[in-house]
């Protein structure tokens, strides 16, 4: 079955100016008591190469309790074949996601109807336009499994094989000598599978059967993922979001409230120190590295 289905992830081009999450020390996960976000509608992108948009689709849903326009994402990310990770984000960040009301996706999906600009609308985008995205630069399961909790899901690629896929369900990683192929998901949940640290991921292959992939531990460990994106929704929480912030060297605090920020930086660990005190920034706090 796996040989027919369309896949479509291209690893991102490295980029300086990506906002990178990262953790002070390994990332907190409590493995022991799963956790899963609720479960997107089922999409399918039956013959495209849209998996990108396919997994940005099911977080934006995730935000917004919504159903979105895949083509109103993939459409202007598009590559000869398949799209960049990062474009996704970027795409719903800068210019916004039409619904499945307003821009309703080809049935079927082909190469050529998601590529297909006609009908969609700018101005209609711009209602579900997101605040930011950032990447978790190190693609470690717990790493992915805190983006989940924190941030209601995580994009990712992973790199698969024919041979690997024939359980959908449960796919291994790629041999060696295997030819492969790199396909987007959409991370909702993780638990322990058969005492393995496991990523629960939404199927853009629902018409299979297969609503779920999961993607256990020695996916990751055999550097098989790659490009994982969290999504930061405009609408804030009412309690404020806190961060460290480096640029370039200087280090200091962050503290986002609804459209606005307060930065304050330190210029000794002492003071680096007073400042998280005030402004209680806890221990395990993102550190936000500012592009050169």
């Amino acid at each position: 079955m796996i040989t027919q289905l369309p896949k479509g992830a291209l690893p991102d081009p490295p980029d300086p100016r990506d906002f990178k999450a990262e953790f002070l020390g390994a990332p907190k996960v409590d493995w022991h008591t799963p956790f899963q976000l609720p479960v997107p509608p089922d999409s399918d992108q039956a013959q495209a190469d849209c998996c990108v948009g396919e997994a940005w689709s099911y977080y934006h849903w995730q935000l917004k309790g919504y159903t979105f326009s895949v083509r109103s994402v993939f459409a202007y990310i598009a590559q000869a074949y398949g799209a960049f990770i990062r474009d996704g984000g970027w795409r719903i960040t800068s210019f916004g996601q039409e619904t499945a009301v307003e821009a309703p996706d080809p049935n079927p999906k082909t190469p050529q109807n998601m590529r297909d600009k006609t009908g969609l609308c700018l101005d209609l985008a711009k209602d579900d336009t997101e605040q930011n995205y950032f990447v978790l630069p190190d693609n470690s399961i717990d790493g992915v499994a805190w983006g989940v909790k924190n941030y209601k899901g995580v994009v990712f690629g992973v790199t698969g094989s024919d041979a690997g896929w024939q359980n959908m369900s449960e796919p291994r990683p790629p041999k060696t000598g295997e030819s492969t192929w790199g396909h987007a998901l959409y991370a909702m949940g993780y638990h322990l599978h058969d005492g393995k640290k496991c990523i629960i991921a939404k199927s853009s292959w629902c018409n299979t059967g297969i609503k779920e992939h999961h993607i256990k531990e020695d996916y990751f460990l055999t550097g098989n993922t790659f490009n994982a994106w969290t999504l930061i929704p405009k609408e804030q929480q009412p309690m404020p979001k806190k961060f460290l912030i480096n640029d370039n060297g200087k280090i200091g605090v962050l503290i986002l409230e609804g459209f606005t920020g307060t930065v304050a930086f330190a210029k000794t660990e002492a003071a680096l120190a007073e400042l998280k005190d005030a402004f209680e920034v806890p221990a395990d706090a993102q550190t936000i590295n500012l592009p050169q």
